[in-house]
């Protein structure tokens, strides 16, 4: 998992700008409709304002946006961070 710092940031937005708990970093905020396609703009403009980062359309996978884990992934990634058991 990416830096704990990047995940308590992510979640924190869900709790203080969606006012949702998200009990685990693996929790599936999709399936579980958590992230509907509003908090998901909502969420992009976050990460891109809140981490100085830009995100493409074309870079726009589901899967990235999962779980906090996988934002958080996704976020070291546009950062250049080493995430844990990167090579």
């Amino acid at each position: 998992m990416p830096d704990q710092a990047l995940y308590e940031e992510v979640a924190r937005f869900f709790s203080e700008r969606l006012n949702m708990a998200v009990s685990r970093a693996d929790e599936d905020l999709l399936d579980n409709g958590i992230l509907d396609s509003l908090a998901f703009v909502d969420l992009l403009l976050y990460l891109e304002q809140q981490f100085d980062i830009r995100i493409a359309a074309d870079e726009l996978e589901l899967e990235d946006f999962r779980s906090i884990g996988k934002i958080a992934g996704l976020v070291a990634a546009h950062l250049g961070l080493k995430t844990a058991g990167a090579a």
